[in-house]
């Protein structure tokens, strides 16, 4: 009877003193500090999100044309722009725009131009792990523009002989004097683009966006009496321009 009780009560010490040790052990373990704790596994930041392949088409009207010229510029230009949002990284763009000008230099020189242009390439967002509803684009265009130039200088009147003569601002280099001046072109422009912009969420479904332009003449065709002074859609004739976008963009619901 002695033995059972005294096995009993061994056994039952044994469990009290497993209990007793364990619980200080649970206990700091509880207290440690977070440093001394393994750390965690790393989670995505919350800032940051996945999307699908397809996330919407987007239609965009500038009007950076139509505002330079009511301020006083030679030219006047609008387009419209569509782009499909993929993975909120990539998105393929087409441009289509039109472009001219009518306008009188300082030496009687008259230019008169008009016709549409075409622009297709892709932008890139170097925000597209974010969850706001913000854009930073880089981009790479390739453009075209085919397009009728008329070139005219006015004649003077000639106060000694009367009658009319041509403008003394375009002489005759082989024969001398002075030759009218009247002449209607055709031209064609190829070029490249590299463009920058942001496109920032105003309200619903419309956002508001500025970008750069970087153009770069790859080839251009023209008229035998001379260059066109301005190209539809890439602005001055020369072998490179610059150019400014102001959009308003709307995402469309499908």
């Amino acid at each position: 009877m002695k033995r059972k009780i005294s096995s009993s009560f061994i056994a039952i010490s044994l469990v009290a003193a497993c209990l007793l040790t364990g619980l200080p052990v649970q206990a700091q373990n509880r207290n440690q500090s977070p440093a001394s704790q393994p750390a965690p596994k790393e989670q995505k930041s919350t800032d940051e999100v996945s999307f699908p392949l397809y996330n919407g088409i987007n239609v965009s009207v500038d009007l950076w044309g139509i505002g330079s010229k009511v301020l006083g510029e030679d030219f006047l230009s609008s387009e419209v722009a569509v782009d499909v949002n993929l993975k909120n990284r990539y998105f393929p763009v087409v441009e289509l725009g039109y472009g001219g000008t009518d306008t009188w230099n300082d030496y009687g020189t008259h230019y008169k131009s008009n016709a549409p242009y075409f622009r297709i390439g892709m932008n890139y967002n170097a925000f597209y792990k974010k969850k706001f509803d913000n854009y930073l684009f880089v981009g790479l265009r390739y453009a075209i523009s085919s397009f009728k130039y008329d070139i005219e200088a006015l004649s003077v009147s000639d106060p000694i002989y009367g009658g009319e003569t041509g403008n003394p601002n375009q002489p005759d280099d082989i024969w001398g004097g002075n030759v009218p001046f009247d002449h209607k072109l055709k031209g064609t422009m190829q070029w490249c683009e590299l463009y920058a912009g942001i496109r920032a969420h105003i309200w619903k479904r419309l956002y508001m966006g500025w970008g750069v332009r970087f153009k770069f003449r790859l080839s251009s065709s023209n008229g035998e009496y001379g260059n066109p002074w301005y190209v539809p859609g890439f602005g001055k004739y020369d072998s490179k321009a610059m150019g400014i976008t102001y959009t308003i963009t709307y995402k469309l619901p499908f």
